[in-house]
């Protein structure tokens, strides 16, 4: 059908099978996978030469373990796609593409990156859909489902409040219901005998909730089956990086110093750039193992009495050469308050935040750091004389990612999202306000001892 799409085989029932060996070459392949190797290029025998596929056949083998994940696969005729199995054994891998479409077109084939093609077939499939807003308070409710009546209900009458007082999470592991639904949650709805599965995704202008029920899944009722360890960036990939990074960064110093004897210029500041980005990279790395911890709910926090003023005055010495290098006062109120935390984590919210207020602030000015008490809450305000945000950039800056339109090495856009979730995994929150006079001031509260 010449300048459309045909689709070959329309949500095949059988999945289809190949075999690679320990070098990652295709050595036999049922025909449309075999007609995808060779119009990506590729023969069999011969290696993989579909990009997707051959990641995901050498994660599977360099881990040992099985792996699976929805692909895409593009060829100069169309492409190929369904739910891909790789499982590895002693002589190479054995790879399934089951629910798979074969779709030969004339015109340039486009397909949806990985996760975005996730989300697009769970709102496909979601039998509910829950609109927020920005702050994730709730907009309105759209379903079709009869058992989900009481709910639409309960939206009407929720509207404004956060999403999470329309559900009863339970007490699971005490892991924050934000978390739980952002790797997908099991949970029950009034009015409904089924059992359903929830999951909070991001867009432009604000949040969703999908829902989903759990007879979909099959015998996986969480819906994710996520084949990899969730602390394999944190405990296995991020200390593996250190090491080398750390070698980096020692020699790149070491040329910058001209410890092996005199320098050109010009080269003392490429090993000063080298330096920059091996520092960025070992912090990037830290960032994301803690991103990664946070989204599987297996955040370490050990709360207990800490004295405030102790953890600002660590946070200020360790941040004083980066306030010099930018000519930033610090400026740090002493306490008596005592707050029931955990040590690490609360140093590491102060270091985030004092950290982006000295990075985007303006040189020759003031990064203050003041207390007090609401209620049983203790109160931390961490406030600059930068760039005034936006009301909206306020709410948009906790994202995860979000860096505000910021280009080149001005960090992950993760540490203002890692400071919440540890707030409020240690039953504080943290947010950002306008400041008395201009600048920002972001206030951060925790529970007292």
């Amino acid at each position: 059908m010449a300048g459309a799409d045909a689709i070959v085989d329309d949500a095949a029932l059988e999945p289809l099978v190949a075999r690679s060996d320990m070098a990652d070459r295709l050595i036999s392949a049922d025909v449309p996978l075999a007609r995808l190797q060779r119009a990506c290029g590729g023969e069999i025998p011969g290696l993989i030469a579909a990009p997707d596929l051959l990641e995901l056949v050498r994660k599977a083998r360099g881990f040992g373990m099985r792996l699976g994940r929805p692909l895409a696969m593009r060829h100069a005729q169309g492409r190929l796609e369904g739910w891909a199995e790789v499982v590895p054994d002693a002589e190479g891998c054995t790879i399934r593409l089951s629910d798979w479409h074969a779709i030969e077109s004339e015109a340039a084939p486009t397909s949806l990156p990985d996760e975005e093609t996730r989300l697009a077939v769970e709102n496909l499939l979601a039998e509910a859909m829950i609109w927020l807003d920005e702050g994730q308070r709730v907009l309105a409710c759209e379903t079709q489902a009869p058992d989900l009546a009481v709910l639409s209900q309960r939206v009407i009458g929720h509207r404004g409040a956060h999403w999470t007082t329309l559900f009863d999470f339970g007490n699971s592991d005490d892991v924050p219901a934000v978390w739980q639904a952002r790797r997908g949650a099991k949970l029950a709805i009034e009015g409904s005998t089924r059992p359903w599965h929830l999951l909070l995704t991001s867009g432009s202008g604000g949040f969703r909730l999908l829902l989903r029920p759990l007879a979909d899944f099959g015998e996986d009722e969480d819906g994710e089956a996520d084949l990899l360890p969730p602390n394999l960036l944190r405990d296995e990939l991020g200390p593996a990086m250190h090491g080398p990074v750390r070698r980096i960064i020692r020699q790149a110093e070491a040329i910058r110093d001209r410890m092996a004897g005199p320098l050109p210029r010009e080269y003392r500041e490429y090993a000063q750039d080298i330096v920059r980005a091996g520092k960025h990279l070992r912090e990037l790395a830290d960032e994301l193992g803690d991103a990664e911890a946070i989204e599987h709910g297996i955040m370490e926090i050990a709360v207990e009495p800490v004295r405030i003023s102790e953890i600002v005055d660590s946070a200020c010495r360790i941040l004083q050469g980066r306030a010099d290098a930018r000519r930033i006062t610090l400026m740090a109120e002493q306490t008596a308050l005592v707050a029931m935390v955990d040590r690490r984590r609360t140093l590491q919210i102060l270091l985030n935040i004092v950290g982006n207020a000295i990075d985007y602030g303006p040189a020759d000015s003031t990064v203050s750091v003041t207390t007090g008490q609401i209620g049983d809450m203790a109160e931390l305000r961490v406030e600059d004389e930068g760039h005034a945000l936006s009301p909206e950039d306020r709410i948009r800056i906790f994202d995860k990612f979000e860096r505000l339109g910021r280009s080149g090495d001005s960090g992950s856009g993760l540490g203002l999202y890692i400071a919440l979730m540890l707030a409020r995994a240690m039953g504080g929150t943290v947010e950002a306000q306008a400041a008395e006079g201009g600048g920002n001031s972001f206030r951060i509260t925790l529970p007292l001892a």
